[in-house]
């Protein structure tokens, strides 16, 4: 790592980006869906009209995923654990509590107060002594990476 935290040149262990590209096809795939439906009613197609209509969700959704690409996103790599905006030293993570423990009260990393929907929690062990939530669209494989990585550090 470097002294700005650049970890470019380090393995990744674990990645999510948040979302997929292939939500920005929506607007355009609606806007020619919108065209063809038209195109058999009488009167003509509104072709500017759609297009109009196609660039305002295709817009929409821009804004959304890259939201939910900064906010969502979690990476894991030998040195350190992003979540979202906040990156956490794995220096600092000491072990994994069990995956039935409750995580309610504990801190969240990420940008939220709560473990976003439709993620699972992953409850992290600090070195100071206090617990922290991870949070992962696939929580088990976060959490074997993770132990994965805990395992290599012990042993060296």
């Amino acid at each position: 790592m470097t002294a700005q935290g650049d970890t470019r040149d380090e393995p990744v262990l674990y990645a999510e980006t948040g979302t997929r590209p292939w939500i920005l096809l929506f607007g355009p795939v609606l806007a020619v869906a919108g065209m063809g439906l038209e195109s058999l009613a009488p009167g003509g197609v509104s072709v500017s009209l759609w297009l109009g209509v196609g660039l305002l969700v295709f817009l929409y959704t821009l804004v959304l995923l890259r939201s939910r690409r900064r906010f969502l996103r979690v990476e894991l790599t030998p040195s350190v654990l992003v979540q979202g905006t906040t990156r956490l030293p794995m220096s600092q993570v000491t072990s994994l509590r069990p995956p039935d423990e409750e995580h309610h009260g504990v801190r969240v990393l990420g940008d939220g107060p709560v473990v976003p929907r439709r993620l699972q929690p992953v409850v992290l062990r600090l070195s100071d002594g206090t617990r922290a939530v991870a949070w992962a669209r696939d929580g088990a494989g976060l959490r074997r990476a993770l132990e994965d990585l805990l395992r290599t550090r012990a042993a060296s």
